[in-house]
């Protein structure tokens, strides 16, 4: 079921072969955590799988969202390698339903192949409907996280949107949140003001211990 292939760096396990080829052709639109998972799952199943990404690098959210001090590329990259030696292809640089000669058109998916993986993700971000939002300098998250991931492959220089020497405010506290402000700090923000001398800041409550621990 398995081999240790050339070329296959170590922690992931050897490259698995399916039992058996089923002769099917499967086209996965989408390199991000999504379709990743589904083209090594239907590769495994023994399907002809083919990724096509309509960025120039495979790994969506992956390599352009999240910043790489939480996730090393080179964690994806090596997930890559095994997907290549178990037989997985990769196309970048194609959209499908795109206006370009490379593109591909859905009536040449369904020709091509025997089924279709939708998997682009949603690249819509959830705004925020308050008074002021137009104005210039307020981002969404997904405006700025790949800029930083850009900057960190060496891509770009300067990234549009840096935080260096301005005030920052997040809002949202989530993996999302916690990305931009790791990004934030590498760029060298201004030095806020602490958050207990801040007049907007809400009356702490009552503090309470946790039963079998002292409190001080």
């Amino acid at each position: 079921m398995g081999d240790h292939r050339p070329g296959l760096r170590g922690g992931l396990g050897p490259a698995a072969d399916p039992a058996e080829r089923t002769g099917k052709r499967v086209a996965v639109i989408g390199s991000g955590p999504a379709g990743l998972a589904a083209a090594q799952q239907l590769t495994r199943a023994g399907h002809d799988v083919t990724v096509y990404e309509r960025a120039d690098r495979i790994g969506g959210l992956l390599r352009y969202g999240i910043p790489e001090f939480k996730m090393e590329k080179a964690v994806l990259d090596r997930r890559l390698d095994q997907m290549r030696a178990e037989g997985t292809r990769f196309v970048t640089g194609v959209e499908v339903g795109g206006p370009r000669e490379e593109d591909l058109s859905t009536e040449q998916l369904r020709a091509e192949f025997d089924a279709v993986v939708l998997a682009g993700g949603a690249t819509v971000g959830r705004d925020l409907p308050a008074p002021g939002r137009e104005l210039a300098g307020i981002h969404l998250a997904m405006e700025y996280l790949p800029y930083g991931n850009l900057q960190a492959l060496g891509e770009l220089d300067a990234p549009p949107i840096d935080a260096h020497g301005k005030h920052v405010v997040i809002i949202g506290g989530g993996d999302t949140g916690a990305d931009c402000l790791g990004t934030a700090h590498r760029q060298g923000p201004r030095r806020s003001p602490s958050w207990r001398s801040c007049p907007h800041r809400r009356a702490a409550g009552p503090r309470t211990s946790t039963p079998g621990r002292r409190t001080r």
